[in-house]
């Protein structure tokens, strides 16, 4: 009778003792039994047995997930705070390059105006780039060999410049981009600015020369090359059109080109002999230029076509170039070949030049046509 009181009477010291040992089903069954009897009647001890019992990964589990959630809180503020200093530091670079650091200008990009030599033998120009929204900076001079040599950047005109930093040039007011130069031409050869040749042996090259001599050639059998041609010339725009054709089989080698417009009286006829030399000049193997029109009717011109050969070419070149030398005082070689006039950007401004002196031809100028109707 008094083992089976015992048997009941556990104290709560006493089975909480055991609970760890009844929670992982280790007791012997009477101890079993009088831990569950003890529970049934000790809220207390069943709570702590209820506790014990419950998967503690649960709480881990929640204190994970809690932790989880503010890492990933963290990386997307750290994620989102990345892009925003990629975006910052790709703006900045890309504003650094174009506002400050700059470009190393394409010799295409450069324009030269107003230039031409004084008395005292000074080159004076304005040097641009042919791009709006930007600017030369930074020119420096290096000469070497009788060679000057112009370097710069080429960065973009900021809004602060365009509108507060204002010149006044020939009562216009504004923003200046042209860079004024002079440059003393004594002990010099060649004058370049940012890859394009500005002056040469005494002479000025036209951006035109420049233009003309990429349309160059080797071949008159290639229809494209010599439409690049013509229209570097102009002739398309300002004839109206023409038609073209190609002998080719043997020599000589002939171009004919016959325009469609009538000829007006006003047209300077050397004029035309200037451009189909130029032709002449810049295709290798071509031997002739052939010409037909149509005279304006009323006008009196009775001429309806003629034709420039590489042997004419050569000849009025020599009498033109020995007059030259007469009348300037300089030594400008004759050369033995027409031909020689396209080799190098030199050679060809002294054949425009001994042109406009015969004929008052203009580099860069166009031919007058009329239509029909004499518009």
């Amino acid at each position: 009778m008094e083992a089976r009181v015992m048997k009941n009477d556990l104290s709560c010291g006493v089975v909480r003792d055991l609970l760890p040992s009844y929670v992982e089903n280790l007791l012997g069954k009477e101890s079993q039994e009088a831990v569950e009897r003890h529970l049934e009647n000790c809220p207390e001890c069943r709570a702590e047995q209820e506790a014990m019992a419950s998967p503690p990964e649960a709480e881990e589990t929640a204190k994970e997930v809690d932790y989880l959630k503010r890492v990933k809180k963290g990386t997307a503020r750290k994620m989102i705070l990345a892009v925003v200093c990629t975006i910052l530091l790709v703006m900045g670079g890309y504003l650094l390059k174009e506002f400050v650091i700059g470009w190393t200008p394409d010799a295409e990009h450069i324009r030269i105006e107003f230039a031409h030599v004084d008395e005292d033998n000074n080159l004076t120009l304005l040097a641009d780039t042919y791009r709006g929204a930007y600017e030369l900076r930074g020119l420096k001079a290096v000469t070497k060999d009788g060679v000057l040599t112009y370097t710069a950047r080429e960065v973009r005109v900021n809004l602060f410049q365009a509108l507060f930093m204002r010149t006044k040039i020939e009562d216009v007011e504004g923003y200046v981009k042209q860079v004024p130069l002079s440059i003393l031409l004594d002990g010099l050869t060649e004058v370049w600015i940012c890859g394009r040749l500005v002056w040469q042996e005494g002479l000025i090259i036209h951006p035109d020369t420049l233009r003309m001599l990429e349309t160059k050639t080797p071949y008159c059998g290639d229809p494209v090359a010599l439409g690049r041609i013509l229209d570097a010339l102009q002739l398309q725009e300002f004839t109206g059109g023409h038609t073209m054709s190609l002998q080719t089989s043997e020599r000589p080698y002939v171009l004919t080109l016959k325009f469609e417009k009538r000829i007006s009286p006003f047209v300077i006829w050397d004029w035309t002999e200037s451009y189909f030399l130029q032709i002449l000049a810049l295709v290798d193997n071509l031997d002739e230029v052939a010409y037909a029109f149509e005279p304006e009717k009323g006008s009196g011109r009775t001429v309806t076509g003629g034709r420039v050969t590489v042997e004419y070419a050569t000849e009025l070149m020599a009498k033109l170039t020995e007059a030259y030398n007469l009348r300037c005082g300089t030594n400008w070689p004759v050369h033995e070949n027409f031909k020689e006039y396209a080799e190098s950007p030199l050679e060809y401004q002294r054949m425009i030049t001994l042109l406009e002196e015969q004929s008052g031809y203009r580099q860069g100028g166009v031919l007058i046509w009329s239509d029909k109707a004499g518009q």
